[in-house]
């Protein structure tokens, strides 16, 4: 009973000078709820954010992706003709094989059957120029087989002319993305002239026009059926130069990604290392904002330490009167940390209502973009995570500004401050 006597003396002490200073205790309040209310905005956006962009990435990227890329030799033509004799190579080409795969049909029915696989898909590329009028443009064919590599990318969900369904039953067909339509001015139904790698003229009927949102897609690729790519390399109907597969646990992608390698003796990539800088750069990103949130906190936590420190100047002479009533340093001390841990808590719960609000807000607001075609608002994270690590920054915060000045008022010495 004692104890709990003295903790009730001391929270009404500490709370009638928070009510005796009551602008300065508001103004400290305030400073933490900016820190917090700015903290979990700035994370809410830019989590939204790169997690929405990081999903229309990984949606357009598969899991694991088998090629085969060219070598350099390790043995010259000097080394076969003169073994066992020091020879010097410079420049030394890759090897003279076709990039595609082998049994390239064969493999992706074989890994079709692994109960770890969703989804296969073969594809072949190829570089062409479109022809408008005299200007020539750049562009990019992948063939593919729609019903395949529909269930790998979800493509139809991006379909905004026309439709990818006629790639596979209309001769020389394509689906053009969004931005090189744009660029050349061309629609779906429309036809258009290409010019193959080796030099030859053909005209193509555009199908469909799609959108990913990702502009380096956008700009340049186009979906061909499986077959009309290989007619335009003149390859026959087994050349197959890139495997995709999507997977139940996309996690096991680098372990299956060696043991596919060795199997089918082939080069892999798997769904990090073909999305390495967007990873990179999400990280500093979220450092970033990190360290501008805590350096929010740490503003508002001098704040509150200039606040209680000059409150102490000001009320020497109230603590000294307090300690020869026979208030002890400890209750002392702990007048001063109530008062910045009642600032904590009630500056805190406020940053993250206040912070809540905004993200809601913002997360109405209509908004149009170019580059994000699958949202009509920004992308904003709730995640419960941000507002736990806000309140315990906001509380510890200013639970330690408090901790100096309240060393400092409990080593008063209250005859010397009575006798001034």
């Amino acid at each position: 009973m004692k104890i709990l006597k003295n903790i009730r003396l001391v929270s009404f002490v500490a709370f009638s000078q928070m009510r005796v200073r009551l602008k300065q205790t508001i103004i400290a309040t305030v400073g933490v709820v900016f820190g917090v209310t700015v903290f979990i905005f700035l994370l809410a956006y830019v989590k939204g954010l790169n997690g929405y962009v990081q999903e229309i990435t990984l949606e357009q990227t598969p899991h694991l992706r088998l090629y085969n890329e060219p070598e350099i030799a390790t043995q010259s033509i000097l080394d076969k003709v003169s073994p066992g004799t020091l020879n010097y190579t410079h420049h030394v080409k890759p090897k003279s094989v076709l990039p595609n795969i082998k049994d390239g049909l064969q493999v992706i029915q074989e890994i079709r059957q692994d109960n770890r696989v969703t989804a296969v898909s073969g594809s072949v590329k190829t570089q062409v120029f479109y022809e408008v009028g005299l200007s020539l443009f750049n562009g990019q064919i992948t063939g593919i087989n729609y019903t395949d590599e529909n269930a790998l990318l979800n493509l139809g969900t991006k379909i905004q002319e026309g439709s990818f369904t006629e790639l596979n039953t209309m001769p020389n067909s394509l689906a053009m993305a969004s931005g090189l339509a744009k660029k050349i001015n061309v629609h779906s139904g429309d036809k258009i002239t290409v010019t193959t790698p080796k030099g030859d003229y053909l005209t193509m009927t555009v199908a469909g026009i799609f959108k990913t949102g990702i502009p380096e897609i956008d700009i340049e690729q186009c979906y061909a059926g499986l077959s009309t790519v290989q007619k335009i390399l003149a390859v026959p109907p087994s050349y197959i130069t890139n495997i995709k597969i999507k997977l139940y646990d996309k996690d096991i992608a680098f372990a299956l990604s060696e043991e596919y390698k060795r199997k089918y003796h082939c080069s892999t990539s798997d769904w990090m290392k073909d999305n390495a800088l967007a990873f990179e750069n999400e990280a500093m990103q979220n450092m970033v904002v990190y360290c501008v949130a805590v350096c929010l906190l740490l503003v508002a936590g001098f704040g509150i330490y200039n606040i209680l420190n000059m409150m102490i100047y000001e009320k020497m002479k109230e603590i000294a009167i307090l300690k020869a009533m026979g208030f002890s340093d400890d209750d002392v001390r702990g007048i001063i940390l109530i008062q910045s841990f009642t600032i904590g808590i009630i500056g805190s719960l406020l940053g993250l209502l206040f912070g809540f609000l905004i993200s809601y807000a913002i997360s109405l607001i209509p908004y149009e973009s170019e580059l994000f075609s699958a949202i009509n608002h920004l992308p904003i994270s709730f995640n419960k995570a941000f507002y736990i690590l806000g309140l315990s920054f906001g509380i510890l915060t200013a639970f330690f500004s408090g901790y100096i000045p309240a060393r400092k008022a409990a080593r008063i010495d209250p005859v010397y401050i009575i006798r001034g």
